[in-house]
């Protein structure tokens, strides 16, 4: 129906948007660590050339100090000039260094490049929030895969990152799994209202997916410092995490607004909805940056699409009951388009090195 048309339609555009996000936030990433070692050098340097001063210094002092001892008479006009480098006031122990010591790469967060990154990831996101209000969350979210073939393209071009042929059959299979996705699409998305809203939070099956998933994050969040530059699977799966609840509750937002838009201020669970949206979302961009600073776009947005992919349509399912009313031809040809989309992702991330 024209419901779903319209779902996918923005779904689509907001991912294509997303993927040039990513890869200029990746891109403000780059310079700032290049900019970071090209000053560590001129420290290098500068340290460097203050020693030989500072042994220059020595010498002429040592040479000051024997003519003083042996002749026991200062210096005449007939005595060899020191260096200027001798003198005690030197510009090098008078005139600070200009670069104080470096702790790290410049914060992100301080990058004018970085800050469109995240301009554009807000446009493509409002993309995906009208797409949930139009179409069930587990059509919507496989439809992440157009940001993996955009990425594919854009990767290359802007960050001059390897594409491979194989990359190229992976995005035709991951293309085709997206279209059998989108076929087997249905006009199953009811609109909930805020009791319905509380009921299904209530229900025991997604109370226990709350609790393992939460136990999972607080697992992944203390292993992220230590080793979260060695494994992208740790970042990437709190993204995952992180980003399926911000999909279900942007589904809850989406669904109250279509129900009745000047009324959803007065429901307390428009808040906690609007709550965990606005928090999962920052630690999304939070873990995301960490895999982008460590790990190379062409590797970070197909890993982080498969992960937050899976994350959402088991939430979906559990918390939205997506599969309830679908029909056996529907759920094969979803679960076949899931298959080849992560098959195509997986030819597109494997054998790649750091």
């Amino acid at each position: 129906g024209w419901s779903s048309i319209i779902g996918i339609t923005t779904a689509i555009i907001g991912n294509v948007l997303i993927s040039f996000a990513l890869n200029t936030q990746r891109y403000a990433h780059i310079r700032l660590n290049r900019q970071y070692h090209q000053d560590e050098e001129e420290r290098k340097s500068d340290k460097r050339n203050r020693s030989r001063v500072s042994q220059q210094e020595r010498i002429a002092e040592e040479r000051a100090a024997q003519n003083l001892n042996g002749n026991g008479v200062e210096p005449n006009e007939s005595d060899p000039l020191l260096p200027s480098s001798a003198s005690t006031s030197s510009e090098s122990t008078i005139r600070p260094n200009k670069k104080s010591p470096a702790t790290g790469p410049k914060s992100y967060l301080k990058s004018p490049i970085w800050w469109l990154g995240i301009a554009l990831m807000t446009v493509g996101e409002a993309g995906n929030f009208l797409a949930y209000g139009f179409a069930p969350a587990s059509i919507v979210s496989p439809l992440g895969v157009v940001a993996l073939v955009s990425n594919c393209l854009i990767a290359p071009l802007l960050l001059h990152e390897q594409f491979r042929i194989r990359d190229g059959f992976g995005v035709i299979v991951a293309v085709g799994g997206c279209v059998t996705v989108v076929l087997s699409a249905s006009d199953n998305n009811p609109k909930l209202g805020p009791d319905k809203i509380w009921e299904l939070i209530s229900t025991w099956e997604f109370e226990t997916y709350f609790g393992i998933t939460v136990f999972l994050m607080l697992v992944l969040m203390s292993l992220s410092s230590k080793y979260g530059h060695k494994s992208v699977l740790i970042d990437l799966g709190l993204v995952g995490l992180f980003g399926g609840y911000t999909a279900l509750s942007t589904k809850g937002v989406a669904s109250l607004l279509s129900n009745t838009i000047w009324h959803v201020v007065t429901f307390p669970i428009t808040y906690l909805l609007v709550a965990v949206l606005v928090s999962t979302a920052i630690l999304q961009i939070k873990y995301l940056n960490r895999a982008l600073q460590h790990f190379d776009s062409t590797q970070v947005i197909p890993v982080q699409f498969v992960i937050f992919t899976l994350s959402v349509i088991v939430g979906s399912a559990i918390l939205y009951r997506d599969f309830e009313r679908t029909t056996t031809d529907d759920a094969i040809k979803f679960f076949a388009g899931c298959a080849l989309t992560f098959s195509g992702v997986w030819l597109i991330t494997s054998g790649r090195g750091k």
